[in-house]
């Protein structure tokens, strides 16, 4: 789990069609459903938000997320509610 966090690979569904795994790389929410959608913007996720930073700092937010022990524990509780309410981020 610890790799699938530090990487930003999971569930997700623009991950998941970039490797023909999926359809569509959009959240039933209507965003793109990336890693950093569902950490700090998806409504189905709230509860788990992070703070997103600016554009021009993302790879370095990306670094300091991986490095700390709260934010993967964040982005682990994350993937393991996608994982459990898959019916909740499908397409209609």
């Amino acid at each position: 789990m610890h790799i699938t966090t530090v990487c930003w690979r999971g569930p997700f569904p623009a991950y998941l069609k970039r490797f023909h795994l999926s359809d569509s790389d959009y959240c039933s929410c209507g965003g793109i459903g990336t890693a950093l959608h569902y950490a700090t913007e998806c409504i189905y996720t709230v509860s788990l938000h992070m703070r997103k930073t600016a554009p021009n700092f993302e790879q370095a937010w990306l670094k300091r997320v991986a490095n700390n022990l709260v934010s993967r524990q964040k982005i682990r509780g994350i993937i393991k509610f996608i994982s459990e309410n898959r019916d909740l981020f499908r397409l209609p």
